[in-house]
């Protein structure tokens, strides 16, 4: 019941801080500007229909997509709370902060007696290029988002994230992933040049 709880407050906050920070996208880039991560709660990536969400309790909100006569759409509207695409964020106290959010609400489910997956944190490499049909967002502070550059159904966009990320990303599961990368020598989201420099 925490664990569920938790995700609630997380949500909302989460919401109420994109729409409060959404005026504009701050930079859009033909490759990544840092070493960019992404959280996915099993080992394979799955963004979801927001509409989807009652029914997927067990997956992140970042994940969440939404559709327009049935495709994914770029978007930077100032309105959404929904990024449309892969959210991915530089080392920093952001990041530290929802991943651990997200491990600790998976080992929670764990701990109530739930089947969960392993997450996996996937690591794209500064300097990374960004294929013709993907375009790479920083819609706010430190928060990226992986999108469509074009309209495309939901299975299709996974199915090119899925061999994007195979191609160009390092896999660990979580838990790896934190051992290396204490809270503690996470970057300030607010001093760009410090995490666009690793």
């Amino acid at each position: 019941m925490i664990g569920m709880m938790k995700r609630i407050a997380l949500r909302q906050l989460f919401a109420s801080r994109m729409f409060r920070r959404r005026f504009s996208v701050k930079a859009t880039y033909s490759s990544c500007p840092a070493t960019l991560l992404h959280y996915s709660p099993h080992q394979k990536l799955g963004l979801y229909n927001e509409k989807e969400a009652d029914n997927r309790p067990d997956d992140i909100y970042n994940d969440r997509v939404s559709l327009k006569d049935g495709l994914v759409l770029p978007s930077i509207s100032q309105n959404s709370s929904t990024s449309n695409g892969a959210a991915m964020y530089p080392n920093t106290c952001m990041l530290q902060e929802l991943f651990r959010q997200h491990y600790d609400d998976n080992l929670d489910r764990e701990d109530d007696g739930q089947e969960v997956d392993t997450p996996y944190i996937y690591s794209i490499p500064k300097g990374t290029p960004i294929p013709s049909h993907l375009i790479l967002t920083n819609e706010w502070v430190s928060h990226f988002s992986l999108q469509p550059a074009r309209g495309m159904p939901i299975r299709a966009l996974n199915g090119v994230l899925e061999e994007f990320y195979s191609k160009h990303a390092q896999q660990e599961t979580a838990d790896a992933w934190f051992d290396k990368y204490p809270y503690h020598l996470a970057n300030d989201d607010h001093i760009d040049a410090k995490w666009m420099s690793e």
